[in-house]
C-alpha cells in the first residue's frame, strides 16, 4: 500500500509497524539491523563522498540524526528521526546509490520487517531545481548471500510521491520469510535510482517466530490522583474497569512520584531517575544523553517500541523519542475532549499488526488533565442539577497561573471535582476498559503486562492550592499503581508499602527478563517486594523541580520557591524554599501558608493536617542533612535546553503550564 500524502501515511503507519524479543530468559531475540549498523556496513553511499554537504543536500526537513548513545555507532549520520507532523519514525538513510550489508546468523522460521519510503519536501525541491533532477523513484533490493550464491528475496520499485505544497511521503511496510532453517547469511539493503531522491529503510529486522511473544503495555494517565479511585477507597464508582485490573494484578497503595508536574515526573518514570539526577527542572530543559530509557534497554534486548502520547511535555524534543522505533505525540492531547478514545483506537491498530511479536507500547493522554471537559454522555456523569458549569479550564477560572492560591465558593470546588470524576470515568470506560477488552477478545490479555499509573495528582484546595505544581503534598504526589503481570502472577496482591516511580522501569525489565540494575538508575524493581523479601518502606525523593541554588536559592522572578519531600519510613519531611516578597505581584493572592519544614506521620495522619516539624527535630535535621548532601552531588550536572517553537509553546499554554 502506497501512501501519497501525511493524512494517509498519518492513518496507515499505525497499522503497519514491527516487534521483537522474548518473554522469558533464554528465548530467542529479534535482531534489530539499526542496532548493529557501523561503518562495515556501509559498502556504498552517497554520504561517503567527503566533496558532499550531505545535511544540507540529502537530508529531508525535521530528520536530525539519531544520537550515538540510542543507537551505538552513526555512521555518516545515516540513523536519523524522521518527523512527519506528529509522528516520528527511527529511519536508515537510503539516497541512491546506497548497499548496506550485515553478516548475521539468522534464528530458524524467522523473517524480516522493514518499510520503505520517499520523502518530497521543500529540501528535496531545492535540490532537484539546482541540479535539474526529476527522478521517478527509487528500486528498493534485499539480498541474501549464503556460501558465495546470492539471491533477490525482495524487490520494488516506489514511485516519487507527488509534488506538493506541503511535505508528502510514499510509504510501504513488508515482511520477507528467511530461510526456514536459520544460519550464517550476509543481508544486504540496497537502493538503486537516479536524481538522489530522498529514501529511506524504516527499522528493517529480523523476528523469530514465537508461540508466546512478550508484550509490555505501559500506560500514564496524566494528572490521575490514586485517591479518585475506587481501588483506592474513593465513594464513587469512577474507575470500574481498573479497579477490576487491580484485583487481576497488583495493587500498590502507596506509589510517589518524583514531582508534581508532567515534565519531569514523566522523565523519572521513563529513567527511573530522580528530578535532582535527571535535570529536569523546567520547561526547557532536556533530559541529558548519560540517562539511559527503558525504552532504549527493551529496543537493544530485541523488543519493538512504540509509544502514543498527547505531546506537550511529552514531545520527543525533550528526549522521550529516545529508544522508540514509532512515536505519535497527537492522540493523546489536550486538545481533543475525546483523546482517551483516540489513544485506545491508534493502541489497537499499533497492536494488531505486533500481537505476534514482541513490544513495548507506551501510551498517555492528557485526558483527565485541565480543561475538564468529557465528552457526553459523560459530562454530566456526577454534576449536581444546579451545577454552575459543565466544563471548564482551570487556569482562566483561576485568573491565570497566579491565581493558584486564590480561594473558590464550595460550591465551584464541588463543581470542579464532579468535572474532575467525569474525565476519570470516561477514561477509565474508554481507555482502560476498551483496552482490556479488546486485549482478551484477541486471546493477548494473560500474556501481556499491563502497568497503570499516573505522573502527578491534582490539588483541590486541600492545603490552600488548585492544579498541580506548587506543593508536594499527597493529593498531589500520591499516584496509583496496578500492574498485571503476565498468567496471573501476584494476581489479587495488594502492597501497602511506600514504592516509587522510578521503580517502574526496574520492574517491567526483570518482569522481561533483563535483570540489570543500571548505574544511573535511582529505582529498583519490586519483585522483591512483591516476593516478601522486602518489607520495609522505600525511600522517596520528590521536588517541584525549580532548582536554583545550592537547595534552594533565590527563585527566579514568577516561578515559585522549590519544595523538596522524602520519608524516614511513614514519616514524611517536606522542605520549602522561603517566601520572597518579589513573588507578592505574580502570585495574587499569595499562599494561605508556607512554612520552612514539615512534616507528618502518614499512619496517623493522612491528610497531612499535623505538622510535626517542631516535635521531631532530630529526625528532621538528620533528613534535611541528607537532602543536602544528595543535591550537592546531584549539582555537578550539565543541562541541556530545547529550544521551544511557537507552536510547542502554545500547547504548554493550553495545558496551563505557562503564561
Amino acid at each position: 500500500m502506497k501512501l501519497r500524502s501525511f493524512i494517509l501515511f498519518f492513518v496507515i503507519a499505525q497499522l503497519l509497524f514491527p516487534a521483537c524479543r522474548n518473554f522469558f530468559p533464554g528465548n530467542i531475540m529479534g535482531i534489530k539491523l539499526s542496532h548493529l549498523f557501523d561503518l562495515r556496513n556501509v559498502e556504498l553511499s552517497p554520504f561517503k563522498n567527503p566533496s558532499l554537504d550531505g545535511e544540507k543536500d540529502f537530508v529531508p526537513e525535521d530528520c536530525p540524526p539519531l544520537e550515538k548513545e540510542e543507537t551505538g555507532p552513526n555512521p555518516y549520520n545515516l540513523k536519523r528521526r524522521l518527523h512527519i507532523g506528529p509522528i516520528s519514525l527511527n529511519i536508515i538513510l537510503a539516497t541512491p546509490q546506497s548497499r548496506y550489508s550485515w553478516e548475521l546468523s539468522l534464528p530458524p522460521r524467522s523473517y524480516l520487517e522493514f518499510g520503505i519510503g520517499l520523502v518530497r519536501d521543500r529540501n528535496f525541491e531545492d535540490l532537484a531545481a539546482r541540479h535539474n533532477l526529476n527522478p521517478e523513484g527509487v528500486e528498493f533490493l534485499v539480498r541474501l548471500e549464503r556460501a558465495g550464491r546470492t539471491r533477490t528475496v525482495f524487490q520494488d520499485f516506489l514511485r516519487m510521491p507527488e509534488k506538493k505544497e506541503s511535505r508528502t511521503v510514499s510509504f510501504e511496510v513488508h515482511r520477507v520469510d528467511l530461510p526456514p532453517e536459520g544460519g550464517r547469511f550476509r543481508l544486504t539493503l540496497e537502493t538503486d535510482g537516479e536524481g538522489w531522491p530522498f529514501a529511506f529503510w524504516y527499522s528493517p529486522m529480523v523476528v523469530p517466530r514465537k508461540e508466546e511473544p512478550a508484550g509490555i503495555i505501559l500506560i500514564s494517565l496524566d494528572t490521575l490522583r490514586a485517591d479518585h479511585l475506587g481501588c483506592y477507597g474513593y465513594s464513587r464508582p469512577t474507575s470500574l474497569a481498573t479497579d477490576e485490573l487491580s484485583r487481576e494484578g497488583v495493587l500498590f497503595e502507596q506509589a510517589i512520584s518524583t514531582s508534581s508536574w508532567t515534565l519531569p515526573a514523566h522523565v523519572s518514570l521513563l529513567t527511573s531517575s530522580n528530578p535532582a539526577r535527571h535535570g529536569v527542572m523546567a520547561a526547557d530543559d532536556k533530559m541529558p544523553l548519560t540517562l539511559v530509557t527503558l525504552a532504549e534497554v527493551l529496543s537493544r534486548h530485541g523488543f519493538f517500541c512504540g509509544a502514543i502520547t498527547g505531546g506537550g511535555f511529552l514531545s520527543p524534543i525533550y528526549g522521550f523519542g529516545r529508544g522508540f522505533d514509532f512515536y505519535n505525540e497527537a492522540e493523546g492531547s489536550v486538545d481533543y475532549e475525546n483523546s482517551a478514545e483516540l489513544v485506545l483506537r491508534a493502541a489497537q491498530s499499533w497492536l494488531e499488526d505486533h500481537k505476534e511479536k514482541d513490544f513495548f507500547l507506551f501510551l498517555h493522554t492528557y485526558q483527565v488533565h485541565s480543561p475538564y471537559k468529557s465528552p457526553e454522555p459523560y459530562r454530566h456523569r456526577f454534576l449536581s442539577a444546579d451545577a454552575l458549569f459543565d466544563e471548564i479550564n482551570m487556569e482562566r477560572h483561576l485568573g491565570g497561573k497566579g491565581g493558584v492560591f486564590r480561594s473558590l465558593t464550595e460550591s465551584e470546588r464541588k463543581n470542579i471535582i464532579d468535572l474532575y470524576d467525569n474525565e476519570i470515568k470516561y477514561t477509565d470506560e474508554a481507555l482502560v476498559g476498551g483496552l482490556v477488552k479488546w486485549l482478551k477478545e484477541k486471546n493477548l490479555y494473560d500474556r501481556v503486562m499491563i502497568v497503570l499509573t499516573s505522573d502527578h495528582g491534582e490539588e483541590f484546595y486541600e492545603h490552600g492550592a488548585w492544579t498541580h505544581g506548587p506543593h508536594l503534598y499527597q493529593e498531589a504526589i500520591r499516584v496509583p499503581l496496578v500492574i498485571k503481570f503476565p498468567h496471573g502472577e501476584f494476581r489479587g496482591k495488594k502492597v501497602d508499602r511506600i514504592v516509587r516511580l522510578t521503580d517502574i522501569s526496574p520492574t517491567i525489565l526483570e518482569a522481561a527478563g533483563i535483570k540489570k540494575r543500571l548505574a544511573v538508575w535511582d529505582g529498583a524493581s519490586l519483585y522483591s517486594v512483591l516476593k516478601g523479601d522486602e518489607t520495609k518502606d522505600r525511600v522517596f525523593l520528590a521536588d517541584t523541580c525549580w532548582l536554583s541554588g545550592e537547595v534552594c536559592g533565590e527563585p527566579e522572578s514568577g516561578r515559585l520557591p522549590m519544595s523538596v519531600a522524602t520519608n524516614v519510613g511513614k514519616n514524611k519531611v517536606i522542605i520549602n524554599q522561603d517566601w520572597p516578597d518579589s513573588l507578592s505581584k505574580a502570585y495574587e493572592p499569595g499562599p494561605r501558608a508556607w512554612p520552612s519544614f514539615e512534616l507528618y506521620d502518614l499512619d496517623k495522619d493522612k491528610a497531612e493536617v499535623k505538622n510535626l516539624a517542631g516535635e521531631k527535630a532530630d529526625l528532621l535535621r538528620e533528613t534535611l542533612e541528607r537532602i543536602r548532601s544528595y543535591y550537592r552531588q546531584m549539582k555537578k550536572m550539565t543541562l541541556l535546553k530545547v529550544p521551544l517553537t511557537e507552536e510547542q509553546l502554545e500547547k504548554l499554554r493550553a495545558l496551563g503550564y505557562i503564561h
